[in-house]
């Protein structure tokens, strides 16, 4: 069964939430194995998750042929990551010269401005994860990294603290970076500015900045911080095609 703070994070309706209880009940009696699961998971996959799939190929897809590592921030549970690890070894299973880098606080909010609105997962904890999950999320990379050919020379990072201060600070320790793709899914004013502001002289032209709550009234403080630093750039916007309220900014 799904827990409440799972239900939190979607926008269906009564109606669905209810109707979704029959596909809990499918899951928990299937008449499989957990090995068989894991080379079957459509069989479960709803179609926004599988949208969810398509939109991470289809931002990966825009930076294929761009150097530069790839940045997530605002990780949770890291399954952006894992899928980007997948679609590297898709997609260009010999660059060994891409890191993966992921940022998070692992402990839920920080740097809640005046100018974002508080809800039910915009708070202190909200997507917070439990305590040592970043160990096991490295694990969880490790393997899929060892699966993939170059695993050998493949590198990820995972950055724990308020990208307030961590990401310019991991630019610092690495004055080689240049970034492909910067993936923001922390819906916050605060660190959303720092970040873009930290990473400004690391990003090409066809670099390509992804924002999950962009012109989203429940988080305008991610708008308002995006609309701040791309006065005066050139660049072009356009949405994503499987999930329509994600967008895709390339830098000239």
């Amino acid at each position: 069964m799904q827990s409440p703070e799972y239900m939190l994070h979607n926008n269906t309706s009564d109606q669905q939430q209810s109707a979704r209880q029959q596909l809990f009940k499918l899951f928990e009696n299937r008449p499989f194995d957990d090995a068989t699961l894991l080379t079957n998971f459509g069989l479960f996959a709803r179609s926004s998750a599988l949208a969810k799939i398509f939109f991470l190929y289809e931002a990966y897809s825009e930076v294929v042929s761009l150097p530069g590592d790839i940045f997530v921030l605002g990780t949770w549970l890291g399954q952006d990551l894992v899928v980007f690890e997948s679609m590297r070894a898709m997609l260009e299973p010999y660059n060994s010269a891409r890191a993966l880098v992921g940022f998070d606080t692992f402990d839920g909010y920080e740097s809640i401005a005046d100018n974002d609105a508080r809800s039910e997962t915009v708070k202190d904890d909200g997507y917070a994860v439990p305590e040592d999950y970043k160990a096991y999320l490295g694990a969880l990379l490790a393997y899929h990294r060892s699966e993939n050919a170059m695993g050998h020379a493949l590198r990820h990072n995972l950055v724990q603290g308020d990208a307030c201060e961590t990401v310019a600070e991991y630019l610092g320790q690495h004055p080689e970076t240049i970034i492909a793709l910067a993936y923001f899914d922390m819906a916050l004013y605060e660190p959303t500015k720092a970040a873009l502001s930290a990473m400004e002289d690391r990003l090409l032209s066809g670099s390509v900045l992804v924002f999950d709550e962009l012109n989203d009234a429940r988080y305008p403080g991610e708008t308002q911080a995006v609309r701040e630093w791309l006065k005066g750039k050139s660049y072009s916007v356009k949405r994503s095609r499987f999930l329509p309220d994600r967008s895709f900014v390339t830098l000239k």
